[in-house]
């Protein structure tokens, strides 16, 4: 017994060494099948609408970030600022922002650095997230918000996916003048750890930063891949989203848009992300952000722990409204139309509680 656990610790070692020993791999995009090729080519992005413009915004150290907004900003009764989930980009979403701003809201979209139409850090890896403090993606973001020419009195909403959740919960801590309420859809507040404990999770990461390997993906981690490449339009809560016409949404831009890829997670951002969720879940944190929020929580995630944000919105949180729509994956804005529809309605729901609330701004 003992030689068999000796073999198993040895091959363990083995396999823990030749990872960190080995070098980055060089970078080579993905290739995908010609039938694949085939499917995306079938397969509807809605445009963004006929009023949209992109420009790009250059954050204090000159990382320049894509960001686009409607033409409709004289009229509308507020201004809504998406902000994807990793890996994400506002060109998944032209059929959202179309149903957003017919209901009377100027939209802004964001792509946070290194995602998106957003410069990348490293053009040799250019699909590598590589961060040095999460800090960072919310000053970007606060920045731009000061940046933003907004009619005095005209309510601002943050709209956060995901990651995108956790940098717009991050606004509400610690740049609340900058924004008049929070819509959090499945916020990832503290990632799902899997199998291991977030405490044990975290330790790896930190050993991989002590071996000088935090630029290396997480073991199983590549440079982006199809979901499924032998059908694209694969979909399923267990997936992230249901709807066969919304989650493909992503690899179909990736396959056409090369440039915007985003692979895995890396060391180095897995690290700061573990760093920041302890950080925005601290006692006090969450507490002390006096914004209307709503957070929307996925009915199956295998992404965040929806048991900490519900607790944090029913528990910790003063003036927060959650609720979880029936049959609803991670992935929110890419599910079906009812759950589309219920996410709509709540940011009305939203902005009538924001109007009701002393403006900060």
């Amino acid at each position: 017994m003992k030689q068999i656990l000796f073999v198993f610790l040895g091959l363990l070692l083995l396999s823990v060494i030749a990872f960190f020993a080995w070098p980055e791999r060089a970078y080579e995009p993905y290739q995908v099948s010609p039938g694949y090729a085939a499917q995306v080519a079938a397969f509807n992005i809605p445009d963004m609408p006929d009023d949209w413009t992109w420009d790009m915004f250059a954050s204090d150290d000159g990382v320049k970030m894509r960001y686009g907004q409607t033409g409709n900003a004289a009229a509308a009764k507020a201004t809504v600022v998406i902000i994807p989930g990793y890996t994400a980009t506002m060109d998944m979403y032209g059929e959202q922002v179309g149903v957003i701003a017919a209901r009377g809201y100027h939209v802004v979209g964001f792509d946070l650095r290194g995602q998106g139409g957003s410069e990348r850090l490293r053009p040799n890896q250019p699909e590598k997230l590589l961060i040095d403090n999460f800090k960072r993606y919310s000053n970007d973001l606060a920045l731009f918000l000061e940046a933003m020419d907004v009619p005095e009195g005209r309510p601002v909403i943050l709209m956060g996916m995901s990651f995108g959740g956790h940098v717009a919960f991050r606004i509400g801590g610690e740049h609340a003048d900058l924004v008049d309420g929070l819509l959090l859809l499945a916020p990832a507040l503290r990632p799902d750890s899997g199998e291991r404990t977030f405490a044990e999770a975290h330790r790896m990461l930190k050993l991989g930063d002590a071996l000088g390997k935090d630029v290396n993906y997480l073991p199983g981690a590549t440079d982006w891949r199809p979901a499924s490449e032998g059908n694209l339009l694969r979909a399923g809560i267990e997936y992230c989203a249901s709807s066969p016409i919304r989650l493909p949404m992503r690899d179909a831009i990736f396959t056409r848009k090369p440039e915007q890829r985003v692979g895995g997670v890396t060391i180095n951002w897995g690290r700061e992300f573990y760093r920041s969720s302890e950080f925005v879940l601290q006692d006090g944190y969450p507490e002390s952000i006096k914004l209307p929020v709503t957070m929307i929580h996925a009915e199956l995630d295998n992404f965040v722990v929806t048991d900490i944000n519900k607790d944090v919105c029913d528990n910790r949180m003063s003036n927060c409204v959650g609720f979880t729509p029936p049959n609803s994956g991670h992935c929110l804005m890419q599910e079906t139309d009812p759950v589309l529809a219920a996410i709509y309605q709540s940011l009305d729901d939203l902005l009538a509680r924001v109007v009701k609330t002393p403006a900060k701004r």
